[in-house]
Formats: structure tokens, sequence, C-alpha cells
């Protein structure tokens, strides 16, 4: 017992004798943070989504930034995990005996690594199961998000020593909502219990396939009985269509794994899914930790075969009167290695009563199963959903008409449903509804509504301007909730008739329900009728930013769609909150989460300093706004706000995260060393520019990682200072450069906290 106890405190010393220069921290002093930190992280609404968060560090590594030196065991080798940096990442342990928590890291190498250096040091020369040495860096990736990552860069030059071997650790049973309650993008990242899991060796047992995340990539997501979902990450050779033969030209996508995962369909049972917790960056960061599968081994599918696949809901009439019967219709397909349906069913239920259970009957000549739900009184409210069951006791559900299978056969987060009226549609009828799934009960319906024009082609683009905008026209017929719509068309002789209409128009429009990426609009419209012109505007709805940090489908949000609202008082809190969209950016009021403003109007302001050259009035962080009026929309997994001319920014103050001064045009470029040095927490940097030019401040990490923008716009000649200030990071070495023209200097400065 004494010889067993001895053998961690004997590899520390070790460990600590060798890397004497540096701290030494073992993995788990270097992963855990407190509880009360990941307690707060889990209130905080959308704290994850896919823009800085103010609080991001609540979940990240207290030595960010910090060099160190620990010791670990080999879990998985270089050459494995190809998902990033090639062959130089692995998975490293603590070596305590006990590690049900806090025990793994990411060990891989800085994008400007020295990688001759590194593989001199023994970088490649590990197996599973050694214990090792060594000394790196700590960061997070991605920087300033809720969804980050630790991982350890080995430093160049400070060699990996092999100090002994382990036998290598067990997987760790969890469940899916250890990880993520409920359904995404709706659920709930679960900070407390997920984060203490990240880098660790996991495993899940008993969940269904439920979606197909990244067609291109070759990922899945699962759902376990109780309806939580995780999504599967691509790390390594064996698990991927899309990266494999890029960041690793030795070792391709696994064809193996192509082949499973075209045959693999919703609801497909698996056994065992086993891997490692990690975060993505991107638009799939919000889903935060997921699991990532190692070796071939790591998914085990069930013998049961695939359960029947439901889909193509009908109902005809789409829009139901007291004097119709409603025929719903549905395909009903046995999947590939599949079972067939035994029973399928159509239950419905009127105005919240209990439910009834109707026979869908097969009807050859269309391959669909139907059924037929009677008439209704006038105003009743009739929900329903399709419920399929095979031989093995198995059952499947199509319960509403969103594209995500999880959530369309998911009856918590609604049905579909119609009311049975007397009366012509209204934008009211088309946009509510009391699920969060966020879905129009008419979708498909050609009718005709009414309202008043707010966005015209002198308001927003024509055309959209990136893949996640929108374009020209929106009508709203009162300032109550679920009052707005889009409209919109591709038959030229329509839009003719369109880009005539000008807000204050009273028109009626017929068209096409449709949901374009979870936003309900008027499509394929085939006629204009304007009634009146000069009417006002309704009158936007005044509310806070924080209204729409929530998931797609949250009425609170969900009933503002394509409507008109102000927000008061607002700041530009980010110039890049999107990873794909450089056009977005952030405004916040004073008490609320903020919102990103989406540019698809037809206004001077820009968030982008190349701008400026076209006239555009470019905006820093920290510019006020008195009032910033503009159109809800949603796309890439979130509520968006459009702004559409210059009148709806009111009381413009620009003003700069940093403070500038220029002097007198000095004779040639320079950087001068910032001073103080070292700081804390704030110094100067002065340069000049004997030309005008566009000027680039920025600083890096020693991982070479950009951590603050400090100048970016075209500037006159003359000498800068510029304070940075440091506040948010850690103690360390940084590196600040400036860049005009071809100018460009690097100089070091030191944070001490």
């Amino acid at each position: 017992m004494k010889r067993l106890l001895a053998v961690p405190f004997l590899l520390a010393a070790m460990a600590m004798s060798a890397m004497a220069q540096y701290p030494f921290y073992s993995i788990k002093q270097l992963q855990q943070v407190p509880a009360e930190s990941l307690s707060i992280a889990d209130t905080l609404t959308n704290f994850s989504a896919n823009s800085t968060q103010a609080r991001w560090t609540l979940q990240t590594s207290r030595h960010n930034g910090d060099t160190v030196s620990t010791v670990g065991i080999v879990v998985v080798p270089p050459g494995v995990i190809t998902y990033t940096a090639g062959i130089w990442t692995m998975l490293l342990y603590d070596t305590a005996a006990s590690n049900t928590s806090w025990g793994g890291i990411v060990l891989r190498i800085a994008s400007l690594a020295d990688t001759t250096a590194l593989k001199l040091g023994g970088f490649l020369n590990v197996n599973p199961g050694d214990i090792i040495t060594l000394t790196g860096v700590i960061s997070e990736f991605p920087t300033s998000r809720g969804f980050s990552t630790t991982q350890l860069a080995p430093l160049a030059g400070r060699p990996i020593t092999i100090i002994g071997s382990a036998p290598l650790p067990k997987p760790i049973v969890k469940n899916p909502g250890d990880f993520y309650t409920g359904l995404f993008s709706t659920g709930k990242i679960q900070y407390s219990t997920g984060e203490p899991m990240e880098g660790m060796y996991v495993e899940l047992r008993n969940v269904t396939v439920n979606n197909k995340v990244n067609l291109g990539r070759g990922t899945f997501s699962v759902v376990d009985a109780l309806g939580n979902e995780i999504s599967e990450y691509d790390w390594t050779h064996y698990f991927t269509l899309g990266h494999g033969t890029t960041s690793l030209p030795l070792y391709p996508a696994d064809t193996n794994w192509a082949k499973l995962y075209a045959a693999m369909g919703n609801g497909l049972r698996i056994d065992t899914l086993r891997g490692v917790i990690s975060t993505s960056s991107g638009s799939e960061g919000p889903r935060g930790y997921r699991i990532c599968p190692i070796y071939p081994g790591d998914i085990v599918v069930t013998t049961n075969p695939v359960p029947p696949l439901v889909s193509t809901h009908r109902r005809n009439p789409i829009i139901v009167t007291p004097n119709d019967t409603a025929a719903v219709s549905v395909k009903v397909t046995k999947q590939t290695n599949g079972s067939s349906p035994k029973t399928v069913s159509l239950v419905y239920s009127v105005n919240t009563g209990v439910f009834s259970t109707l026979t869908m009957n097969y009807q050859a000549s269309d391959t669909t199963y139907l059924a037929v739900i009677p008439k209704q009184s006038a105003n009743a409210v009739v929900r329903y959903f399709v419920q399929v069951a095979d031989s093995f006791g198995q059952t499947v559900k199509l319960a509403n008409s969103s594209t995500n299978t999880g959530i369309a056969a998911d009856t918590s987060r609604g049905f579909f449903f119609y009311a049975s009226l007397s009366r012509p549609l209204t934008i009211q009828d088309v946009q509510q509804t009391p699920y969060v799934n966020g879905r129009t009960p008419y979708l498909g319906a050609v009718t005709s509504l009414s309202g008043i024009i707010t966005a015209d082609t002198a308001h927003i683009a024509f055309s959209p301007v990136t893949t996640g905008s929108t374009n020209a026209w929106y009508m709203q017929s009162t300032s109550q909730p679920w009052s707005g719509i889009w409209l919109t068309t591709a038959d030229t002789t329509t839009q003719k008739l369109m880009a005539a209409l000008r807000n204050g128009d009273s028109v009626t429009v017929t068209g096409t329900v449709q949901e374009q990426f979870d936003v309900t609009r008027l499509g394929n419209i085939t006629a204009v009728t304007k009634i009146s012109s000069g009417n006002p505007e309704p009158a936007p709805v005044v509310l806070p930013t924080g209204t729409f940090a929530v998931g797609n489908g949250v009425t609170s949000a969900e009933q503002y769609e394509g409507m008109l609202v102000k927000f008061n008082n607002v700041t530009v809190t980010d110039l890049n909150p999107t990873f794909s969209d450089d056009t977005e950016f952030n405004v916040k009021d004073n008490t609320s989460s903020p919102v990103v403003v989406q540019w698809s109007g037809k206004y001077k302001y820009s968030n982008r300093a190349a701008d400026s050259t076209v006239g555009k009035t470019v905006l820093k962080v920290g510019t006020q706004i008195g009032s910033l009026t503009g159109i809800v929309y949603y796309s890439f997994n979130q509520y968006k706000f459009v702004p559409r001319t210059d009148a709806d920014f009111v009381g413009v103050v620009t003003t700069s995260v940093a403070e500038r001064t220029g002097t007198a045009m000095p004779a040639s470029y320079g950087l001068s060393q910032n001073y103080p040095n070292p700081f804390n927490p704030s110094t100067m940097i002065q340069y000049g520019l004997p030309t005008a030019g566009m000027t680039t401040l920025k600083v890096y990490n020693v991982l070479g990682q950009e951590v603050a923008t400090l100048v970016n716009e075209i500037q006159a000649p003359a000498t800068y200072t510029v304070r940075f200030n440091a506040s948010s990071l850690s103690s360390g070495i940084y590196f600040f450069r400036v860049q005009s023209g071809s100018f460009t200097a690097v100089k070091k400065m030191m944070l001490v906290k």
C-alpha cells in the first residue's frame, strides 16, 4: 500500500525536478475551475452564442496564457486525432489514480510552432500508456467564446521525457443530459456537469441517431430516452468524410465510415458511443460539448433494425373551414436494413381535449397513409401527430413541420395544428404558434394577407447581401405581436409590382406560406393589390436587446419575427461576432445581452474599417446609439436585427475602445517600446506614420493567437499613442504588431498581475 501511494509523489518529484524552470501543475489543476463559476454559466442566457462573451472565462482554465510544466499519461498518441494540426495532437490524462473529472487535456502544437524542434524533442516518439513530462503554454480555443476547449501547446526546444508507463483509463459512463438538456438549438448546455468531462473519455449507452449534423464531414447527433441531444464530432480519420485527406494525407477518411454514414438513418439505435468530450468552433459551436469517437470500436450499433421513417406530411385543405374535413397523409418508408411499419396512426385533439386515434390506411395510388379528421365547429383548434410502430416495439412520431428531425418527432416541442376558420387568414394566423418549434400552422397554403409595407427596395436590398441575410419586402398589420411577415418572390413580373410599393402603402398580397430557414414568409407571390398610400407605419415595439438572446421559437422573441422593433440607448460591443459573416456586429443596451445586427439595410454605417474608402461611417467598439430601429430576422441559429436606413440610427456618437492622439507627422515609420513595461493592467503604445494608409495595431499571445485589435482603419500621417487595457488577460508575454502599407513592426511586452 505504501509503495502504491508513493508512485504519484515520485512522478511529481521527477517532473518538477526536470522542469524546475516553470511552475508545475497537475492536469487536474490546469483544468479545474470553481463550481460556482460553472453554475453562473448555466444560468446565463445564450452564454455559448457565436459571439464574444464578456464572461466567457467562467469555463476557462485559471492558467490560461501561462507557461507551465506538467506530467500525464498518453491516452491518444500523435497521428490519430486529425481534425486539427495533423499528426501534432494528442490526449493526456492526469496520473492520479482516480480520474473521474478534470482529468484530461488536449495537447496541440501552436500554429507557428517549430515542428522540427518538436520532433527532435520527442513529440512523435510516445505511445499509449507512456507517462511523459513536458512544458507548454495553456490556451483556449476558440478564443473569447463560451464554448472553448482548454489546450496545452508544448514549447519547442523543451524535450518531452518518458518517465514511466501506466494502464490506459477506462471510459466513464455518462448520459447526454450531462452535457445538453433538450434538443438543439432550444435546449441548454450543462456547464456544471459537462466542463469537468472536457478532454476525458466517456461512454454513452442506448442512444438513438437523431440527425445528420454536417453531411460534408460525416457527423451526427444522438438522443437518449429523455430527449437530450449530443452531437458527435469528427476528430479522427476513422470517423470523417471531409478533413482527413487535407490535414493528414497519410491517413485519409475511412471508407468503412463513409459506407456506414451513408446508410445511417434517424432512429438508428446505438448500444455504445465512446469518445473524448470537446467543443468546436464556427456555426456548430453553440451545440456546446460534443463527443469525439477515436477508434473504430468506439461506435457499437444495436442489432435491432432501424425503425420506419415518417415524412412528407400533407393536409388537405391546408386552410380548414367548419365545412371541411381535414385529410392528413404521410409517407412511411422502410429504411435500409430497417423494419416495416406494423401500425400507422393519426392522433388528434380538439381544443386541448383528450387525444383520439384514427387508423391511417395505405393508399397504393400515391404510396401514402391517409386518415381524415372530422369537421369541427368554428374557431375550434385541432392539434395532431402521426405515430408509427413496428413489430420490434419501436415507435416513431412526426409531430410538426420542423426540418430538424429531432424536433419534428418531439411532441413536447409542438404539434401540427390548425383552427377551423370561417374568415380569411390574417398575418397573425400565419405567424402565431404556441409551440417552441416556431413553425407556421399553414405551411404550404396559398392565401392573401393584408398590411402596411414597412420595408421596400429603398430600405432593404433587393438581393440578400450575404447567405445569412434578408431582402425586401416586409409587411405589418398592427403593433401587436405576430403582426409582421417577410414577402418574397422570384417571379420577375410580380417583382416589378412589388418594386413599385413604398413604405406606408396598404396592400393585399397573395402568395404561398413558407418557412425559409425557420423564418415564416409569404413567397411565390402572384398578386399585389395596393389599397392606399401614405399610411403611417405601425409603431415599433420598444424592447431590450436581450429579448432575442434565446433559441429559435421561444415565444418572447418569435412573436416579433418580421416586425419593427426599437432598442434605446445601445452601444456597439463587438465588430465581428459571427464566425462566417464579417458584415455583422453586436449592440447591447444597459441591462441585457447583445443582439446581432444584420447588414441588409441601405444605411451609411459599417463595421468594416475598409468601408471608409467608399464613404461609409465606420462604427467602433464603444459607439453609442440613442435608438436603433429595425426588423427582426432569424438566421444561423440566432435572432438578428435589420435596420433599414440612416433614419433608423438616431443619436450616433462614435467613441473608441482605445485612446488615440495624433501629433506632428514623423519623418519615417516607427514603433516604440510600450511604456510602462512590464505593466498592469494598461500600457501605452506609440507608432509613427509618415504617409496615410490602412493601419492595424494588434496584440497576440505567445501562441500567435490574436487577443486584441486596437486599430483597424485608414489613418493620416501622424504620431499616434494608443492605450492598451489588458485587464481581461492573464499574466504573461504578449506581442504587439503595427502594420501600415508595406511597413510592419513587432515588439514584445509583459503583463504582470
